[in-house]
């Protein structure tokens, strides 16, 4: 007889989804209209009925005593209901059948006369070990009974490589518990629905361990041409091309032909791949998969051709996600493109013919300083953060807003447009508006820094938010960008124009006192032997390497184990029962309560991580540092270059007279002055947004317990202003999770666009062995490639390589101590880079646009740091 509880896809459809949910009658409709969707079954919502049919009373005595204006109470209740389905609901009988679809699924299935032995094993399986079975994904597909076209997209859970028998009742009963997770349930409570009337169903499918995989658009989102396909693709499973995670080939076909327009070779620095036993694990992509694209002419062709299909078969352009496995080509998902913005891309509109030098060099700026497409909450902090600079330099005439040189719309769609620049009578008043800022103190920042910021971020740091009203917390949160706003306000209109006269005077003095040969970089004058922020943390970061260095059994642990290692284990664990272990905590305590702030993409602030948040990566830190072969001479060395730089100053100040002496030791006092408070302002932003990000995660938390995001994390695709609406409740917080899932989307499409822009120059350097950049640090140097794009790369790094790498922050310091040179896409004479560098003794070229994707893992190359050219050798 059939079954009433389980259903395989092609016994489904669009109009089952009372019977299966959303979700399953999407999938059946796909495979009723032969799409190559991944096998599965589905368990009705008849059977979760059945599973609770005794214990309806018993959930709707903790529902009926719920306090729905009380979080807590709704999260006590919520886990009192979850518990009695997971420990009573009546399963025996049920499972026989899921048990039975599933071996079937796995290919397994037991001969008709061996039911009774299923059934038996079915009952007993903890004290059994049963196959392993197939890799599966166990996701919920919730219904309303009298709406059933009601959405509960994301509201209950999914779990991913589930196998085994055990395994997958398990999740089975979990899926249908998460009906009653507090999200879900305040989800339904705010939406007007009935919770004794809302069902769930399970989709139970094979997971797909595909060898390439990615997306691809009906039509092209990048310009809007109806006409066209757009694929992106990487190796290993998709998640890393959805999420943004890798750089993937891309292709655009036309649509009536399916042939070729545009290719670009992507980088595909990792992929994702599955372990034994299910878990999922990024790997470094090989060199010879790198260097040639993921698909082959035929597989574009199958996949433009499962594009049109999916296109005609809904009568709309969309969104699919798909994957090659074993030579086979599937279809995971399919979705409607909600928007479709007409125009060229960032790459057609950034050209560099196409711009003036000053909007080259506004555009280059933007590029180096935000390597990444900001997310929404990540642009509130960007152009608050760009509008400040745009308004220190308002003087040179009539300048675009910040938010027209980037704009988002509200579906995420990012773009960044060319800044519009038209002189006014006001730039003749410059320099003495200049003169006027160069007689001002730094009294302002030290005063704002030390009365307002420092405490405030302690105090939010040290607080327990748990228990914390969201009006306070918003509150919290918009002092912090406000604070924010006025240090990039100094920062910008105050320092970078006090620096301008006291610059081009010592730049003047140099250039007519101090012959060319003895002559200094300007910036290692401005920055020798001075205790700036950056300067400070590194000396400190080297006397914890020392310190280690000096303990043996300390030491061995940093050189012998990889990176991941200092991620999956408390620190205590690591270190306490070695010797010298435990004073080298205490000093990383110490440390981390004084510089743990330091955060790894500081300027697009809720994309990163503090080293307070994740102590793992100070540890990285170390274990570079460790491989500095003069590691215990830094000290040594820095000394003895503040005695020679002291020693030239005071000999060529000597050598001056009258009001050029007191220009010189004036401006160079000042510069000096300047740059400590660049820096300080720098870390209070890095203070600021680090309790942000603390106060950002308690707030998504809330909105995943209302049912208005599917998790905390997802915070990020709103913008500060959306987030503050929501609380207050002038935004629905039911339309959020809709409007993030299009965000996310487009996501990927923005992180395509944005190293589209940043990669725009390659065309003039694909036929050449030579790359031309900037000097940032003279020398000669020759060494294998090693391309870093984050501190989870910096396990490849070994002595004597070269970094090539899109941009470095302070963060990355200790890797100079163990490479030969740096490259980078971005930079200059005054970055990051650049300084330190110098300070190490190592050539440095950089600004060279696109370093990280002309040269190939391994690759022997000569960096020239005397022209600011690379060479393949």
């Amino acid at each position: 007889m059939k079954s009433r509880y389980i259903y395989c896809f092609d016994e489904l459809d669009k109009n089952t989804l009372a019977l299966v949910g959303g979700k399953g009658a999407n999938l059946g409709e796909l495979v009723k209209a032969d799409f190559p969707v991944p096998a599965g079954f589905c368990i009705s919502v008849a059977a979760y009925k059945k599973a609770v049919a005794g214990l309806e009373e018993k959930i709707h005595l903790v529902l009926d005593s719920v306090d729905w204006e009380k979080l807590d109470d709704v999260e006590e209740k919520a886990g009192q209901i979850r518990t009695v389905i997971l420990q009573e609901a009546v399963f025996n009988d049920l499972q026989v059948e899921i048990v039975e679809a599933y071996l079937s699924l796995s290919g397994k299935r037991q001969p008709a006369g061996a039911l009774v032995a299923v059934r038996s094993s079915a009952t007993a399986l903890s004290g059994e070990k049963q196959p392993a079975g197939a890799l599966v994904a166990v996701r919920s597909s919730a219904t309303a009974e009298d709406l059933p076209d009601a959405s509960f997209a994301g509201q209950q859970d999914s779990y991913l490589n589930v196998q085994g028998e055990k395994n997958v009742l398990d999740q089975v009963k979990s899926c249908w518990a998460s009906l009653w997770t507090a999200r879900a349930m305040a989800y339904r409570q705010k939406q007007g629905f009935d919770h004794k009337t809302v069902f769930l169903s399970v989709v139970i499918q094979l997971m797909v361990d595909s060898e390439v995989a990615g997306v691809a658009f009906s039509a092209n989102p990048l310009n809007g041409k109806l006409e066209q396909i757009l694929i992106s693709a990487s190796y290993g499973l998709g998640e890393t091309v959805v999420a943004g995670t890798v750089t993937p080939d891309s292709f655009v076909l036309a649509k009536k032909d399916l042939s070729l327009v545009e290719r670009t070779l992507g980088l595909k620095e990792k992929q994702l791949i599955k372990e034994p036993g299910g878990n999922n694990k990024l790997i470094d992509v090989p060199k010879a998969l790198r260097e040639r694209f993921s698909l082959s002419e035929e597989q574009l062709k199958e996949l433009g051709q499962l594009v049109c299909r999916v296109e005609e078969h809904y009568k709309t352009p969309m969104d699919i996600e798909w994957a090659y496995f074993q030579g086979k080509l599937y279809l995971l998902q399919a979705r409607p493109i909600t928007t479709l913005k007409q125009g060229s891309s960032i790459k057609d509109s950034l050209m560099s013919g196409k711009l003036s030098r000053v909007q080259q060099f506004m555009i280059d700026d933007i590029l180096e300083h935000y390597p990444e497409a900001p997310t929404p909450l990540d642009y509130s902090v960007v152009t608050m953060s760009y509008q400040s600079l745009l308004d220190s330099v308002a003087d040179l005439g009539k300048v675009s807003q910040a938010t027209e040189i980037m704009t988002l719309s509200k579906d995420g769609d990012l773009r960044l447009n060319p800044p519009k620049i038209r002189p006014s009578v006001r730039t003749l008043a410059i320099p003495f508006k200049l003169f006027r800022k160069n007689t001002l103190k730094a009294d302002p920042w030290h005063n704002t820094y030390g009365k307002n910021i420092k405490p405030f971020v302690d105090r939010v740091m040290a607080e327990d938010l748990v228990g914390k009203s969201e009006s306070l917390m918003i509150e919290q949160f918009r002092e912090i960008f406000d604070l924010a706003c006025k240090v990039c306000d100094l920062r910008f209109y105050y320092i970078f124009k006090a620096n301008l006269i006291p610059m081009t005077a010592l730049s003047l003095i140099l250039k007519l006192f101090s012959p060319k040969s003895q002559r200094p970089v300007l910036t290692d004058l401005m920055m020798t032997a001075l205790d700036y922020k950056t300067a400070v943390i590194d000396r400190a970061i080297n006397r914890l390497a020392v310190f280690a260095y000096q303990h043996p059994e300390v030491r061995t642990v940093f050189i012998e184990e990889d990176i991941d290692f200092f991620g999956g284990k408390p620190m205590k664990d690591i270190f306490s029962h070695l010797t010298g272990g435990n004073e080298f905590l205490l000093g990383v305590d110490r440390f981390l309560k004084e510089y743990g702030f330091r955060t790894e993409k500081m300027y697009q602030p809720f994309s990163g991580t503090s080293w307070l948040e994740d102590p793992a990566c100070f540890l990285v830190i170390i274990k570079a540092a460790l491989q500095d072969t003069l590691l215990e001479k830094r000290e040594g060395i820095e000394i003895e270059r503040k005695n020679k730089h002291e020693q030239w100053v005071n000999s060529f100040s000597a050598g001056l007279k009258g009001p050029i002496k007191r220009s010189f030791e004036r401006n160079y006092l000042k510069v000096r002055e300047n740059h400590i408070i660049r820096e300080d302002t720098v870390f209070a932003l890095e203070s600021l947004f680090t309790a942000g990000r603390k106060i950002a995660g308690e707030l998504g938390k809330r909105l995943v317990l209302w049912g208005s995001l599917k998790e905390a994390e997802d915070i990020v695709f709103l913008t500060r202003e959306e987030i503050t609406e929501v609380f207050s409740g002038k935004t629905d917080r039911n339309s959020c999770i809709q409007m993030i899932e299009v965000r996310k989307n487009r996501n990927a499409v923005n992180q395509t666009l944005w190293k589209e822009a940043l990669y725009r120059n390659l065309d003039s350097n694909v036929n050449s062995d030579k790359l031309k950049g900037l000097v940032g640090s003279p020398g000669l140097a020759k060494g294998p490639v090693r391309i870093i794009t984050g501190v989870s790369d910096f396990g490849k790094l070994k002595k004597g390589d070269i970094l090539v790498c899109p941009y470095t922050d302070p963060t990355w310091t200790p890797l100079f101590g163990m490479v030969a040179a740096v490259v980078a896409d971005t930079g200059g004479p005054l970055s990051h880079a650049a300084i330190v560098a110098r300070e190490y003794g190592i050539p440095a070229v950089l600004g060279t646009k696109v370093g990280t994707k002309f040269f190939q893992e391994g690759e022997v190359i000569l960096v020239n740091g005397e022209d600011g050219s690379v060479y393949r050798i």
